[in-house]
Order: structure tokens, then sequence, then C-alpha cells
């Protein structure tokens, strides 16, 4: 078993492929203070949806905060791209297993897919949060990050956070 991602670890580097044909490199390309990541089940799974939609329904709110949203999973670029369609942030396809191994994600052995694992991570690529689920429930709420970024952002303009 590889060991989960802790508070302060760096964030493994890791090329995704978005569905607009671009790459994202982890940790390389983080550009705002805080970034949600989002390695989902798949397309098929309507918790993974409802989580995705979640985001983009507090997506000006955690953008105001500071915070960009990056969703993947081992979907294909056909699937990807439906699931992505309706999201303003960026949608990965064709995560691989040894990606989810340096992540330190469950993986389904029998059906080849990541289970849940979901991060925050600060501009440099330290994980400020990290959740894993072994099944399709135990999620990052999006409300619940909201609410953590606005509560951290409050510190550090009273400085009692570094």
């Amino acid at each position: 078993m590889t060991n989960k991602l802790q508070l302060g670890d760096m964030f493994p580097d890791i090329t995704l492929k978005s569905v607009d044909g671009s790459e994202i490199n982890l940790p390389a390309d983080l550009n705002s203070p805080f970034t949600v990541v989002l390695f989902y089940r798949g397309h098929w799974w309507p918790y993974c949806r409802r989580l995705l939609a979640g985001y983009e329904e507090r997506r000006e709110a955690l953008k105001a905060q500071g915070v960009s949203v990056i969703a993947a999973a081992v979907d294909s670029l056909e699937k990807a791209s439906e699931v992505g369609q309706p999201l303003g942030f960026p949608v990965a396809h064709g995560v691989t297993r040894a990606q989810g191994d340096s992540l330190g994600a469950w993986w389904d052995e029998g059906r080849d897919f990541i289970q849940p694992s979901e991060f925050i991570l600060t501009k440099s690529g330290k994980v400020m949060a990290s959740t894993y689920s072994n099944s399709p429930v135990g999620r990052m709420d999006a409300a619940e990050t909201l609410t953590l970024i606005e509560f951290i952002n409050a510190q550090k303009a009273k400085k009692t956070w570094e």
C-alpha cells in the first residue's frame, strides 16, 4: 500500500491530460493561492457528478477566496468531456494507476478506476488537506471546502495564520 499525502507534504509531480487538449502539470502549473484537486471515480457515478456540480455552484465564491478547481478521472476523453461540459474548471481524463499510486489513492482493481482522492493545495504545491475514500462516499464537500478557505483567509488577514 502506498502512503497517503499528509498536511505539509509536497504534492507529487504528475501530468494530467485536460479535455481541452492541454496538459496540467501539478504542482508546477498551480497559479492560485489554493487549488482543489478532485480525483473522481468516473462519469458513470452519480455521487461524482453531484460533487462536481457542487464545486461548479460555488465556483465564483471559491474564486473570490483565491481557489481554483481541477477534476480528473480515468474516463476516456469523450466521457470526461461530457462531464466537463457544464463545468467552468478544468477536467482531465486518462488518470493512470501509477498516478493514483503516487497520490496514495485506493484503486479499484476489479473495475480499474481511482477511488475518490481529493486535495487542497497551496500555490507552492503543499498539501493543506487530503481526503481519501475506499468507497464512493466520504468526499471533500464544496461548501465545507469554501468554509475552510474563508476561515484560513480570515486568519491570514488577522495575521494569526502562516
